[in-house]
């Protein structure tokens, strides 16, 4: 018993699991749906009354489960449709009052005032290909004016949203005419045709047509061919369609040519933008007036390496100048840097950190050396650094600077923003640059060719001209200099590239040609700003190889760090150096981090010819849109 228990069971579980397996995939099936347009072909023929008899037929690829869909037409100047049927081949859809239909095989209509019409119909389709068809009569479509008689009607209107593969319609008219005798137009996406077949038939072919766009037909006869029609205009209308249609024709053919020449238009165009950009930044520059030699050899100016950078980085304040700042203060004997060796994890000395103390100098403190200096023995010290220590020193590690800004975020936020600041405030006061405004009337070219670029999309459909117009001017207003030097500007920012490719080559120079160690300290604090302070470091090993044995040794910051080695002290340097542009940056980021936290939880195939104005047959033309009919649907 308890082996037949379990095999029924385990086949009770395959049932079931079975089950499972078939809703889901129901599920999922019905949830992921999708359909295409995959052809429409409709046929039109005028009789002799002026009434049009249309058989359209709509083919469709389900993906998924559909189960009705509805078509929209509008009534427009016509009066009346009828004799209006559904059908699937031979199997014609019964009509039924219940609206909108649920039965499939059932279809219906609603007329919605002098508006438009619905057909409504139910069938069901899962992942196949279906072809609908919709038998119908236009009453009284056909206009008769005084000179001609005038067929102006949209096949397939701008409501359907989804693109048609291949579109065709073919018109068929009365006999007793002359193919020179008919005009014919076609409008639409300007890549359709339209073809007169000889004297009675007219076809319009679109392959694709876009989701919601409309093709339209218009056909000029004789008015013979409808001596049975009861629409009259009374009026004379040869000339005006014409007319017309030559204008729509002209901006249509206008476009194909911009369409087929716009690769080459399109790279042309960016022949000026480059030119401008060049000579923007040529103008900016101040070329003229800058030094013109290969290097520099002194500093070209005496001011803090946070201003020279200010000028080197076309004011952006970088944290590196924060770095230099504390390096120049060591420099001029206003704090010391002591290095510390630390236990590693194994207990061994392998880690390092430095140690800033306060030093009471002698020499003049700027207003950025006095943000730095009581940051440090001020805000640090008294926060995180005086319980540490003992003695009557003042001095800070990096890794109590790192501390506050995690647990004091603001007080280290307010400090860069104020140094930050005053940079800013000095670096201006060097008069380095000519204020250029990022917008103004320099910038209306630009918001022109953006303008166009817009129009190219959406009117003529010109994507590649379009992406051209539409990256040029961004590319021009961020690449060409909001600002501009000035003669003094111009000449400093020249020296200090000079001065900084010195100090790329210096090491190849011969040794009488290199400044002594300490003017090699005061360097290193620009090299730090100017963004070579590695390149610098490594070449002080090669041109001092014994860095200890160098006279002027004892009188540099470095000589305060634990090294008994040449190679061990360039060493220090250089860790001191990366050390401190990381402690600076970490501080900045947690700070900021931390505030932003606080702040947040505060708060086609065809190609389409030229178009003809004269009727001839061609491309579609961009115009229309006056004709009746029209309208779209959907699926359900």
């Amino acid at each position: 018993m308890k082996n037949l228990s379990r095999k029924y069971g385990s086949r009770m579980l395959l049932i079931l699991a079975g089950i499972m397996a078939l809703l889901s995939f129901q599920v999922s099936a019905a949830q992921a749906r999708s359909l295409e347009i995959a052809e429409v072909d409709i046929k039109a023929e005028v009789l002799a009354n002026g009434d049009i008899k249309v058989t359209e037929n709509r083919t469709v690829a389900f993906y998924g489960q559909f189960r009705g869909a509805d078509y929209k037409i509008y009534f427009n100047e016509i009066e009346l449709f009828s004799d209006i049927f559904v059908r699937e081949g031979d199997f014609y859809y019964t009509l039924v009052d219940e609206f909108p239909t649920t039965e499939p095989g059932t279809y219906a209509l609603q007329v919605h005032g002098d508006d438009y019409f619905v057909i409504d119909w139910s069938f069901n389709a899962i992942d196949e290909r279906r072809t609908f068809t919709f038998d119908y009569i236009i009453r009284d479509a056909i206009v008769v004016h005084n000179d001609t008689a005038e067929l102006y009607y949209k096949f397939i209107g701008d409501e359907w949203a989804f693109p048609t593969s291949n579109a065709r319609v073919t018109l068929t008219l009365p006999e007793g005419t002359a193919e020179a005798e008919l005009r014919a137009w076609g409008h639409g996406p300007v890549h359709g045709e339209v073809k007169i077949d000889g004297p009675r038939q007219v076809t319009w072919w679109v392959a694709p047509l876009p989701a919601n766009t409309f093709l339209e037909g218009r056909v000029l006869f004789p008015k013979e061919l409808v001596p049975e029609s009861t629409r009259f205009s009374g009026k004379d209308a040869l000339s005006t369609i014409l007319k017309e249609e030559e204008q729509w024709a002209r901006q249509a053919n206008l476009g194909r040519l911009t369409r087929k020449y716009q690769l080459p238009f399109s790279l042309f165009l960016l022949l000026p933008v480059g030119f401008s950009i060049v000579t923007k930044r040529r103008r900016a520059a101040n070329l003229t007036h800058a030094y013109k030699g290969e290097y520099y050899r002194e500093l070209p100016g005496q001011y803090p390496p946070a201003i020279a950078g200010y000028l080197w980085n076309k004011k952006q304040i970088l944290n590196e100048y924060l770095s230099a700042g504390i390096l120049d203060l060591a420099r001029r004997r206003h704090l010391r840097i002591d290095e510390i060796n630390l236990s590693g994890k194994d207990g061994k000395t392998d880690e390092k950190d430095y140690r800033l103390v306060e030093i009471k100098g002698d020499g003049p403190l700027s207003s950025l050396d006095s943000l730095i200096l009581d940051f440090l023995f001020a805000t640090v010290y008294e926060e995180i650094a005086k319980d540490e220590q003992s003695g009557t020193e003042k001095a800070v590690t990096f890794e109590q600077i790192k501390s506050l800004a995690k647990s004091k975020p603001k007080d280290f936020h307010s400090f860069h923003q104020a140094w930050t600041k005053a940079v800013k405030l000095a670096g201006e006061g060097q008069k380095f640059f000519k204020n250029n405004p990022a917008w103004g009337l320099g910038c209306l070219p630009q918001l022109l060719i953006f303008i166009t670029g817009f129009i190219a999309i959406f009117w003529w459909q010109l994507y590649i001209l379009a992406a051209v117009l539409l990256v040029a001017p961004i590319v021009m207003f961020f690449a060409s200099p909001c600002i501009g030097y000035s003669d003094y500007g111009a000449d400093q920012l020249s020296k200090w590239k000079a001065f900084r490719r010195f100090l790329l080559h210096f090491s190849e120079m011969e040794r009488s040609t290199v400044p002594s160690l300490v003017i090699w300290e005061h360097y290193l604090v620009y090299a730090v700003a100017l963004g070579v302070a590695r390149q610098v470091i490594d070449q002080l090993a090669i041109v001092f190889p014994n860095l200890q044995q160098e006279p002027t040794f004892n009188q540099t910051s470095w000589s305060n760090f634990n090294a008994t080695q040449s190679l061990a002290a360039i060493q220090s340097v250089n860790s001191l150096t990366r050390s401190l542009n990381r402690t600076i940056n970490t501080a900045t980021r947690s700070s900021t981090a931390a505030i932003t936290a606080a702040s947040s939880s505060s708060s086609y195939s065809s190609s389409g010819g030229f178009s003809s104005g004269s009727g001839g047959g061609g491309g579609f033309s961009s115009g229309g849109g006056g004709g009746f009919g029209g309208g779209g649907g959907s699926f359900r």
